[in-house]
C-alpha cells in the first residue's frame, strides 16, 4: 500500500518532481486533481488484476488444466477482446449521454460477475463447464468494455496535459507490479500438476481485488459533464472520423495489435508444447514479461514527456520485429542457456509494448475532440482490442486447421509450427513500416 500511495503522490507532484524543464512554468494539480490521479492509480492496482490473469500464463494453464484442446484454448484467450470489440463503441456513447462513472462503476461490477463465474466452472465438466466459462469471460468482457469506455474521458480534465506521459507511466508500473507479485505468488502456490482448488483460490483474490476498484472508481470526481445530445452514435462516429488525424492512427494501432498481440499466447505454447517447460517456468516468463513493462511503463512515460511520442514510436515498431526474430533464433542458444535467452526476451517486449501503450494513450488523448470523447476514445479501443481479437482467432484457426506444419528445421534445429505463426507476425511488423506515416506526431507535431 505505501507504493500505491506514494505513486499516487508522485503522479500529483509530477510536473516538481521529475520533470522536463519547460515543466517548471506549469500549473501544479488541483486538489481535485491529485484526488482523483490517487484514486484511479490504487483502483488500477487491484483491478487491473483480472486482465493480468489473461496475459501472465495463468489463465492458460487454468484452461489447458481442464483438459481443452490448443485451439480452444487461444478461443478463450481471445474471447474477451472479441466481446469489447462489439461492446466498448455503444458503452462510450451511452457514457457521454448517462455519465462516465455511473457506466464505470456498473461495469466494474459486471466484470467482478463474471470473473467469479471462471473458477465456479471448476465444479462443473464437459459441455457445462464450457458454457459456464464462456459465459463468465462474456460478461467480465462486457463489463470491461463499459469500464473502460469513459476510461480516457475520465482523465483527460484530471490529468494536465503536461504530465500525462508521467502520469501513465506512473499508474502502470504500479498495476503492473501488482500484477508482477500476483504472478510471483502464482508460482508458488501452483505446481506442475495443479489442482483446479488452487486455481479457484487464486481467482476468488482476483474477484476480490476487482471489487476494490469499483470502490476507488467511485472516489474519482467527475469534472466535466457528459454532452446532452440527441445525436444518434453513428453521427457522433462520422463526426469523430472526420477529426484531423484521428482516423489514420486509429488504423495504425490497429495493424501493430493485429501483428503482436497473440505474441505472449504463442511464446506460453512454445514453451509449454515445444520445450516441455513446467507450470513454473511458464508462469516465470510470464513474470519476466511483467517486469519488462514495469520498466517499460516508467521509461516510456518520461520518454514521451521529454522527447515526444514520435521516438517511442519508432523505437518500439522496429524492436518488436527483433524481438519476435529473437524467439526463432532461440535453436541458436544451448541449452542450459535457454531459459535466460526466453526470460530475456519476454522482459524486452514487455518493455517494449508497456512504452508503446504509453504513447498510444498519450498521443490519443491529444487528438480527440471536445465533443463525445468517450466515444471517440472508444473508437480506437475497439480497433485495438479488435486487432488482439483478430490475432487470437487467427492463430486459433491456423492451429485448429493445421494451417502450418508442426514441426520444421531450420540447420538441423527443430522449430513448430508456433514458431511458424511468430515468423509471420515478424514479416508482418517489418512490413508495417510504412504504416508509421498514419501516426500523426511521426509526420508532425501533434498539437
Amino acid at each position: 500500500m505505501s507504493l500505491i500511495r506514494d505513486a499516487g503522490k508522485t503522479a500529483a507532484n509530477a510536473a516538481a518532481a521529475g520533470g522536463a524543464v519547460s515543466d517548471a512554468h506549469e500549473p501544479e494539480p488541483t486538489p481535485e486533481q491529485k484526488r482523483g490521479m490517487r484514486a484511479t492509480i490504487r483502483g488500477q492496482a487491484f483491478g487491473a488484476l483480472g486482465q493480468v490473469a489473461f496475459g501472465n500464463g495463468l489463465m492458460l494453464l487454468y484452461l489447458t488444466q481442464q483438459e481443452f484442446s490448443n485451439a480452444a484454448i487461444m478461443f478463450f484467450l481471445a474471447l474477451p477482446a472479441l466481446t469489447q470489440t462489439l461492446c466498448i463503441i455503444p458503452a462510450g456513447h451511452l457514457a457521454d449521454r448517462r455519465g462516465l462513472k455511473k457506466v464505470m462503476v456498473s461495469g466494474s461490477l459486471l466484470a467482478c460477475l463474471g470473473f467469479a463465474m471462471l473458477p465456479t466452472a471448476g465444479f462443473f465438466s464437459g459441455l457445462g463447464m464450457t458454457l459456464l466459462i464462456s459465459a463468465g469471460i462474456i460478461t467480465f468482457a462486457v463489463g470491461i468494455a463499459m469500464f473502460s469506455s469513459g476510461w480516457f474521458a475520465l482523465l483527460q480534465p484530471i490529468v494536465p496535459r503536461h504530465m500525462r506521459g508521467r502520469y501513465f507511466g506512473i499508474m502502470r508500473v504500479v498495476w503492473q507490479f501488482t500484477g508482477l507479485v500476483f504472478g510471483v505468488v502464482c508460482t508458488f502456490v501452483l505446481t506442475r500438476e495443479s489442482p483446479t482448488a488452487a486455481f479457484q483460490i487464486i481467482f476468488a483474490v482476483v474477484t476480490l481485488g476487482m471489487l476494490t476498484r469499483t470502490f476507488y472508481t467511485a472516489q474519482v470526481p467527475e469534472l466535466e459533464q457528459p454532452e446532452t445530445s440527441r445525436e444518434s452514435m453513428w453521427a457522433a462516429l462520422l463526426e469523430i472520423v472526420r477529426v484531423p488525424g484521428y482516423a489514420s492512427f486509429c488504423c495504425y494501432v490497429f495493424l501493430i495489435t493485429l501483428s503482436t498481440a497473440n505474441a505472449p499466447n504463442l511464446f506460453a505454447l512454445i514453451e509449454k508444447d515445444a520445450l516441455n517447460f513446467g507450470n513454473q517456468a511458464i508462469i516465470w516468463m510470464g513474470n519476466s514479461l511483467m517486469i519488462g513493462a514495469v520498466l517499460g511503463f516508467w521509461l516510456g512515460g518520461k520518454a514521451v514527456d521529454r522527447l515526444g511520442t514520435k521516438v517511442v514510436f519508432l523505437m518500439a515498431h522496429f524492436a518488436y520485429g527483433l524481438v519476435l526474430i529473437g524467439f526463432l533464433a532461440r535453436i541458436l542458444i544451448p541449452a542450459e542457456g535457454l531459459h535466460i535467452w526466453l526470460g530475456l526476451l519476454n522482459f524486452l517486449f514487455g518493455l517494449i509494448s508497456a512504452a508503446s501503450t504509453i504513447a498510444v494513450s498519450t498521443e490519443m488523448m491529444a487528438l480527440i475532440p471536445q465533443r463525445n470523447k468517450s466515444l471517440s476514445t472508444g473508437l480506437l479501443q475497439t480497433l485495438q482490442v479488435a486487432g488482439g481479437a483478430l490475432s487470437g482467432l487467427l492463430s486459433a484457426a491456423a492451429i485448429n486447421l493445421n494451417v502450418f506444419a508442426s514441426e520444421w528445421r531450420v540447420a538441423g534445429e527443430r522449430l513448430s509450427g508456433y514458431d511458424s505463426m511468430l515468423l509471420l507476425n515478424a514479416v508482418l511488423v517489418l512490413v508495417l513500416t510504412v504504416a508509421l506515416g498514419l501516426v500523426p506526431s511521426v509526420i508532425r507535431r501533434t498539437e
